[in-house]
């Protein structure tokens, strides 16, 4: 059975009426809806249901985000108040997602093709779309090229439109331009991908269509593998965390000693739902998902919340307690404390980002950062933000205040409630009255002077009215921006969309930065790299955020600055607009997003990571089968096995082989320790060849062990002085949580720390230190890289979850 649309009248009074409609999902389900009808009446309010259009008699109703899945054998309904006014209240061509109700229509179907690729210039990739019968009226469908093993740019130019069959057509075609080239590689494909029927349903909405090679053989690249002993010397220099506070410097944000810092975050989101938690926390520990996401190299998370989460009783819920043993009991803001403080020792920041007012929602539903006539007044968000700031005062890890999120439907300047510039200016000042350590952050609007563009991105009104604050080098604007997929915004209709794109983004803006006015944080964009306009878009913005303003291929500013900071759109992959940086399963990195993000990270530590020698460090050598008349170059990239990037440094870059050159070595730094353990592998991956082939793009690196097993060595000479305080912070029974704090009692810095923990219990999970090695009666555990030198009654402390029934604090000993 097929999805359906049904629709009645559930109320009716001489002026209006109440109308009411069921979408069923039918035996597939609904992933999302469009539905259509004509009717006399007009709608003066709606819900369920946001209004793409009404044109003559003609509405164009969607889902509203939330609501856009039915599952199957589901059902669903919208409503509406209408005034009549004579017209009646009945409806006419009623449509779900183009498909006429009532009527049997025809079916579209698409059919595979192929073309020789040649040597350069273009070629037609010819696809034919037919109907199985003549239609009585118009018949239109959407389609839309995607990458498969062939790339939209390189080896041919994407594709979209609406094709239209006049009553009685059924046949159409769709040219697809393949770019010919001379690189000998195996045949590629792209697809052809129809959607949004109207008048016909979709039969086969998919076709593949084939370039075929015709070039002959290039040289051909591989990498052999490498193996080293692990050693035992200590660890090489890791990045830490760039010193104190954060403040602004023209268009740049800087640390506590000046130097310029980019901001590279990822959206975790979760607090503003009715989880009251950080999502994906039913499925996996949170210590370990964020740690995953330092690795990632993110070096900030973008943590949205409600304003309900600060006042209410409700427990948190949507996580696994059995995995997550230390958050039971805890308030939404105590879970807030503990990412922030788990932050801080992983070398992360923190922006805080009021998101929306009551829980459940997913961006404040009238685009205000109060709520009319609710308890959420514009005082009590002042106040709340008055509140976070005091309590994390004097703690680097929260760099500041996202005051609110995608205030659509505010107004910059002109006075007034609703407009976001007094009202930003306002909880900004009282913000750095409470913390004038913190950063404030300012988002745009949807519309100024009549031109509209996405929620929270237009900052056009900067320029003639900017935001001022009481404390001076604290404010930076926020902007958000999104490509085709999440909504078709007109500009991206032009088949020449991609030359526009820099300029837009410089309008709404970019021109802030670029012109030296404040810092830009470009606070959410992302894509599911689904769209081929989303890749177009994607190469743009990430050029622009890099310095490269004018899309030229050269970065227009000045060295030794940092180009726009910014911060990815989503984490979780449960956001149905973009997904995620995980897959569904919250365990997969999707490594396609991450190559994009990549060239854009930025590490707080501003010394540069030690060269690595040969006696620690993996040395991969890559080869050309025969010299090249011409350069080649090809990426790589480690990718972590059985050794993590606790075992090694994370390398990544490009070769480039000089005419002539057949051999390159690629080093990577490995981490030496004490524990006996198996040999761990690591590989190194070629990718994205440029005059070559690859014939093997992978090696394997061997880190050998040198440890032998046996008894437990005891702790190392150190420096007098050393003592520490083991506590239990939590117990569940069978599990519980423990915190050691070390202090330096003496009258010198120690650069390093090792102590024996005697107790009887299994430990579990342990951060901010590092297990050397255990035995029977307990652990040799030293310093993490980061926390080892220690001032003058300096502490420093680590935690770790333990297994255990009636575990006791009175059952530890520490020897130092």
């Amino acid at each position: 059975m097929p999805a359906a649309l049904s629709y009645e009248v559930t109320s009716d009074w001489n002026s209006g009426f109440v109308g009411n409609m069921v979408l069923a999902g039918g035996d597939l389900g609904l992933n999302g809806w469009t539905l259509a009808f004509d009717a006399g009446f007009a709608i003066a309010t709606i819900w369920g249901a946001e209004i793409v259009s009404h044109v003559g008699t003609r509405y164009v109703l969607r889902d509203a985000g939330w609501n856009a899945t039915v599952a199957p054998g589901g059902s669903m309904s919208i409503g509406f108040l209408a005034n009549s006014a004579g017209a009646g209240h009945q409806v006419a061509g009623l449509s779900l997602n183009g498909i006429v109700q009532g009527e049997a229509l025809p079916t579209i179907s698409v059919a595979h093709a192929a073309v020789q690729e040649g040597a350069d210039g273009t070629r037609p990739l010819v696809f034919t779309v037919m109907l199985d019968k003549p239609a009585a009226g118009a018949v239109t469908v959407a389609y839309a090229t995607a990458d498969g093993s062939a790339t939209a740019g390189s080896d041919y130019l994407a594709a979209a439109g609406t094709l239209r069959f006049e009553a009685g057509e059924t046949s159409r075609t769709v040219t697809v331009a393949v770019q010919g080239d001379a690189i000998v590689e195996a045949d590629e494909a792209l697809v052809l991908r129809l959607s949004s029927p109207s008048g016909a349903s979709l039969a086969n909405a998919e076709a593949i269509g084939t370039i075929r090679n015709d070039d002959v053989a290039l040289p051909v690249l591989q990498v052999g593998d490498a193996h080293v002993a692990e050693g035992d010397l200590g660890r090489p220099a890791i990045p830490g965390t760039a010193p104190g506070f954060f403040s602004t410097a023209g268009n740049q944000i800087v640390d506590a000693a000046g130097n310029p810092v980019k901001i590279t975050a990822v959206s975790w989101f979760g607090m503003e739902t009715g989880t009251q938690a950080p999502h994906g926390l039913w499925v996996r520990e949170w210590h370990e998902m964020m740690r995953e996401i330092a690795a990632e190299g993110f070096n900030t998370i973008r943590l949205p919340f409600s304003s309900e989460l600060l006042h209410t009783d409700a427990a948190p819920y949507g996580i696994d307690f059995n995995l997550n043993p230390d958050l039971a009991g805890l308030s939404g803001l105590g879970i807030m404390d503990k990412v922030v403080q788990y932050a801080g020792e992983l070398g992360l920041r923190i922006i805080l980002d009021h998101h929306s007012n009551r829980i459940g929602v997913s961006v404040a539903e009238d685009g205000l950062w109060y709520r009319p006539g609710e308890a959420y007044t514009e005082d009590r968000w002042v106040q709340d933000w008055q509140d976070l700031a005091a309590r994390y005062a004097g703690n680097p890890t929260v760099i500041g205040a996202d005051l609110h999120s995608e205030p659509w439907a505010a107004t910059w300047g002109g006075g007034g409630e609703n407009d976001w510039h007094r009202a930003a200016e306002r909880a900004g000042n009282a913000v750095l009255a409470a913390n004038p350590d913190w950063l404030v952050f300012v988002e745009g609007v949807f519309t100024h002077d009549d031109t509209g563009y996405w929620w929270g991105g237009n900052l056009a009104g900067v320029r003639d009215n900017p935001v001022e604050l009481d404390v001076g080098n604290k404010l930076v604007y926020s902007a958000h921006d999104y490509p085709n997929s999440v909504f078709p915004q007109s500009w991206f209709q032009d088949a020449e969309f991609g030359d526009a794109l820099a300029e837009r983004f410089d309008s709404m803006w970019g021109y802030i930065y670029r012109e030296g006015i404040a810092p830009v944080f470009l606070g959410e964009f992302g894509s599911r790299l689904e769209d081929p306009k989303d890749l177009v878009w994607l190469d743009k913005i990430t050029a622009y955020l890099a310095g490269d303003f004018d899309a030229d291929g050269t970065v227009d500013i000045p060295g030794g600055d940092q180009g726009i900071s910014w911060g990815w759109w989503s984490w979780n992959p449960n956001s149905s607009d973009t997904g995620g940086i995980l897959a569904d399963d919250w365990r997969t990195v999707i490594e396609a997003k991450v190559a994009h993000l990549q060239p854009l990270l930025f590490d707080w530590d501003a010394a540069q990571p030690a060269t690595p020698d040969d006696a620690h460090a993996l040395r991969f050598t890559v080869t050309l089968s025969e010299a090249a008349a011409e350069a080649v170059l090809v990426d790589y990239a480690t990718v972590a096995g059985s050794a993590d990037t606790a075992d090694f440094a994370p390398a990544h870059g490009t070769l480039r082989f000089e005419p002539g050159e057949t051999s390159k070595v690629v080093e990577v730094a490995v981490t030496p320790d004490m524990a006996a353990e198996a040999d761990e592998t690591l590989s190194l991956v070629l990718s994205n060849p440029r005059g070559a082939t690859l014939a093997q793009a992978t090696g394997t690196g061997t880190v050998v062990n040198d440890d032998a097993a046996g008894p437990m060595p005891p702790p190392r000479p150190t420096e007098e002085g050393l003592d520490g305080v083991f506590t239990i912070t939590d117990n569940w029974g069978s599990v519980f949580g423990a915190e050691v704090v070390v202090r330096n009692q003496g009258e010198d810095a120690v650069s390093g720390w090792l102590l024996r923990l005697n107790m009887p219990w299994e430990i579990r999970d342990i951060w901010s230190a590092e297990i050397v090695s255990h035995d029977e009666t307990g652990y040799l555990i030293r310093n993490a890289a980061w926390n080892g030198a220690l001032v003058e009654d300096g502490t420093t402390s680590f935690g770790f979850i333990g297994l255990g029934s009636g575990a006791d604090a009175a059952g530890a000993e520490l020897i130092f």
